[in-house]
């Protein structure tokens, strides 16, 4: 009879096999599954974690420094004006800022690499990775302000700055001259931009206090350069075809 009671117990074990087990047990004999799950769930949030570390964050762009700006200041991005003296009959501004001291035209170069040698008389400007000169950015942004003055109206005595800005991943080795604040052609970082209009809006200040426009006359200048803003999707993608083939 003992031998009978022990043997019972010694087959019991065998109903925890997960194929033979009843409805009941399965719970304790599904641990595989589980394990899987947390695997899959401890993967994705590595991969998770490994994307947040791997991701750049994205630098601002230059409209949205310029908004930055106090807000005496006026921003216009990217104008088509007309201009008879181009090939295309117009000129293409990135920026214009109207402060109350002056109105800087801005154009942006997005060179990544190398280092950008050039005098502020000389037609051709060389980048060390590159073997193909760089015509002065200076020289040719001229046309683009020349542009904008045509359309100021009864303001066409305002101070105009002409800026140029490269990306803080290349490095500016030109005329020292175009690097400060004194010159009315400028050549910067784009991370220096916001910081140098208030620096040459000082100057000015400090140089010729009597020429401070109000508010309204901040806001008739932009209403100028709005009406002569072309925004016509034809006519800017014929312009930036001839462009192309300028340069």
């Amino acid at each position: 009879m003992f031998k009978k009671i022990l043997s019972l117990f010694k087959t019991q074990p065998e109903l925890a096999n997960p194929i033979t087990a009843s409805a009941g047990a399965m719970p304790a004999a599904s641990p595989a599954p589980a394990r899987l799950v947390r695997s899959r769930r401890k993967s994705k949030s590595k991969s998770k974690h490994e994307s947040d570390w791997i991701r750049e964050p994205e630098e601002p762009s230059t409209a949205d420094r310029l908004y930055s700006l106090p807000g005496q200041y006026k921003v216009l991005n990217d104008l088509l004006v007309p201009n008879p003296k181009s090939r295309s009959g117009y000129s293409q501004i990135d920026h214009v800022v109207i402060g109350p001291r002056g109105i800087f035209v801005i154009e942006t170069r997005n060179l990544t690499t190398g280092e950008i040698r050039g005098g502020r008389r000389e037609a051709n400007w060389t980048v060390s990775t590159s073997r193909i000169k760089m015509y002065n950015p200076l020289m040719q942004h001229r046309g683009h302000v020349e542009a904008v003055h045509a359309h100021l109206g009864d303001y066409k005595r305002m101070r105009l700055i002409s800026m140029v800005t490269f990306t803080n991943r290349c490095r500016i080795s030109v005329d020292p001259a175009v690097r400060y604040v004194n010159s009315d052609e400028l050549v910067i970082y784009d991370h220096e931009l916001v910081e140098t209009i208030l620096r040459k809006t000082e100057k000015l200040e400090a140089d010729v206090p009597e020429t401070l426009y109000k508010e309204q006359d901040i806001q008739a200048i932009h209403s100028l350069l709005s009406a002569a803003n072309c925004t016509e999707a034809q006519t800017r993608a014929e312009h930036i075809e001839k462009a192309k083939g300028i340069k």
